[in-house]
């Protein structure tokens, strides 16, 4: 298409989950998956995959680019009325998009949505699994329902979902000063800590108070201190130490090692579960306050 805005040399190359799951497979006799896979919430987070790039076409050919404080309210209240938990808004950076792929515009509008708490204690469980790929199914629905809102009301958009999206979205919602990302990878949120999913919405609204700062950053202080989930992670994958790809790129995660345990074992999500800011209500600003006392 016209116009998309592509990745940069420094970009990440995408992690195939299904493929590279399937790949290990044929290739290793001694991995058996344990899971069954929830059906209905799989074809219809394959259905609302899809949605998000057919649906583009309906975009109006001459969109709005400003949007008034009145609608950019309606807005929000219309996204946390189909579950979402934050909405934020920032400049994508260009060397967050995977290779290979391409975004229409570069005003992103960053979604979260919680998962079960209930759900994750059990983990690694096959009703952990179930709520998981629920999640994904119910984020997605919303940030194609989002992006057809803006449709709707003159504005050119583009949705991402939140499984195998075009973005690395971790530290993209970091940017959007939602959260931190931990050393286990995942973004730290102080609403729900690391128990969220992560989409976005592409669009070209040049108005939108973008995020430009972020509170956060103490977690990174807290996270180089506790360990918990280099204790906890049955397949020893995460490091004390980060490692630094050619990309630039940083990460504590080993992935060959997390990705047989999760693809055998129900995704695993155990890190998710023992993470000390997943653990009570009010731990955030409990671990902030602990950490502001040291």
């Amino acid at each position: 298409m016209p116009g998309i805005i592509h990745p940069t040399a420094f970009s990440p190359t995408r992690f195939e989950i299904p493929l590279e799951a399937m790949k290990l497979i044929q290739e290793r006799n001694d991995i058996e998956m344990q899971q069954i896979f929830p059906l209905r919430r799989l074809l219809s987070n394959m259905k609302n995959i899809h949605l998000s790039v057919d649906s583009i076409a309906e975009n109006p050919p001459h969109t709005k680019r400003e949007i008034t404080e009145e609608f950019l309210t309606q807005l929000k209240e219309f996204a946390t009325s189909l579950g979402v938990g934050n909405i934020a808004f920032v400049k994508l950076p260009h060397d967050l998009i995977f290779q290979k792929v391409g975004v229409l515009y570069d005003n992103a509008i960053v979604l979260t949505m919680e998962m079960s708490k209930e759900k994750l204690d059990q983990a690694p469980s096959q009703e952990t699994l179930n709520m998981v790929f629920g999640t994904y199914d119910d984020l997605g629905k919303a940030a194609n329902k989002i992006a057809e809102f803006l449709r709707i009301h003159g504005y050119a958009a583009q949705a991402d979902h939140p499984l195998g999206g075009l973005v690395l979205f971790p530290p993209l919602a970091q940017r959007a000063g939602i959260g931190w990302v931990g050393r286990h990878g995942l973004l730290i949120t102080p609403e729900f800590g690391p128990r969220v999913r992560l989409a976005a919405v592409y669009t070209p609204i040049e108005n939108l108070p973008l995020s430009n700062s972020n509170e956060h950053g103490w977690i990174s202080d807290y996270c180089s201190t506790c360990g918990f989930c280099i204790k906890k992670c049955p397949a020893k994958a995460i490091l004390e130490d980060t490692i630094i790809h050619e990309s630039g790129q940083m990460t504590c995660v080993k992935q060959r090692e997390c990705f047989e345990y999760f693809v055998q074992y129900y995704g695993c999500s155990v890190c998710i579960k023992v993470c000390p800011f997943s653990r009570t209500e009010g731990a955030y600003e409990q671990l902030k306050a602990a950490i502001e006392r040291r």
